[in-house]
């Protein structure tokens, strides 16, 4: 069983299901580690046992979200048989996903966390030998920054719109 499985009602979970929250609406820098855990009702010392730091909590809440946000676009991506018009697919599914998630400020920061870029990592499979090496780091930043426009106030049909107009014209 994966360590970041909290078992439903424990504090673990508890604590996860706030962060998520916070570090999606908020990111790593918004998300002060004393008010969480008061939040949730429960010492920073319960918060620090289960994940040792702050960058701890936000790297498994991190993976989680981007684990959640990259199953949905292999599975658009899936129905696809052409890698391009998988790749357009996933993109977009995935940023409706991050909206209806509220973690585009975290999805759209530096990852603190220096997690693998799953993101990029599920681009460069949908291509395959489409891909020139290094392209899908820069899909990944195209991608993340159209959450980003998002998380600075930037309307969810507006930045999709944009990032829609990337993938028709770029790619």
């Amino acid at each position: 069983m994966k360590s970041n499985i909290p078992i439903p009602g424990t504090v673990r979970e508890k604590i996860l299901n706030q962060a998520v929250q916070e570090f999606g609406m908020h990111g790593y820098e918004g998300v002060n580690v004393q008010q969480l855990a008061k939040s949730i009702g429960v010492t920073t010392g319960a918060l620090y046992h289960h994940f040792g730091n702050k960058i701890e909590l936000y790297k498994v809440v991190r993976e989680e979200i981007e684990r959640r946000i990259t199953s949905r676009m292999e599975g658009a991506a899936e129905v696809h048989d052409d890698s391009l018009t998988s790749l357009k697919s996933a993109m977009l599914v995935g940023f409706n996903a991050a909206v209806k998630l509220n973690v585009c400020t975290l999805l759209s920061e530096p990852d603190y966390s220096s997690n693998r870029d799953l993101v990029a990592i599920l681009f460069k499979e949908i291509l395959g030998e489409n891909l020139v090496e290094g392209v899908e780091v820069l899909l990944s930043s195209v991608w993340r920054s159209a959450l980003k426009n998002v998380s600075q106030g930037m309307s969810p049909e507006d930045a999709k719109k944009a990032l829609n107009w990337f993938s028709e014209k770029m790619i």
